[in-house]
């Protein structure tokens, strides 16, 4: 795997997480939207408004077991890297999402230096076959 294919995988984990808030944000819309209509029609609901809420939130569980999944994946792979300052920049960059001028900031360091430290650790990351698509973690489909 080449150093560009292994940070697109690494970079992986914060657009599912994006994809996760933007379908928690569509089931709170999709809820809001169902007492809304409970609250002009009666008790219930009407089905069509529960179905479609029904649907959200399971893509959501999906979604939200995909980013536990590739998570794990990541972590554990940042995690076997022999050089903490370049772990710490993984985990800083890839996990929480910082930029080069926060994790400098946080660690002490020039921006130059993480960019430094990032290089190396991609470098060095081994990545196991599930990164690879050899093995993908078994997940239901989306229902719609």
């Amino acid at each position: 795997m080449t150093n560009k294919e292994k940070t697109a995988w690494l970079s992986r984990y914060r657009r599912e997480l994006g994809r996760q808030q933007m379908l928690c944000a569509e089931v709170e819309a999709l809820a809001a939207q169902a007492a809304q209509v409970s609250a002009l029609l009666g008790k219930a609901a009407p089905q069509r408004a529960a179905a479609q809420l029904q649907a959200a939130r399971r893509r959501l569980d999906v979604q939200f077991a995909r980013c536990i999944e590739l998570r794990r994946q990541i972590v554990w792979a940042i995690s076997r890297l022999d050089d903490e300052r370049a772990r710490e920049v993984l985990l800083r960059r890839f996990i929480r999402g910082q930029t080069v001028r926060e994790a400098a900031a946080d660690m002490g360091v020039v921006e130059r230096r993480v960019e430094q430290l990032q290089t190396a650790g991609v470098r060095a990351l081994h990545v196991r076959g599930a990164a690879r698509g050899a093995k993908r973690p078994a997940l239901r489909k989306d229902p719609g």
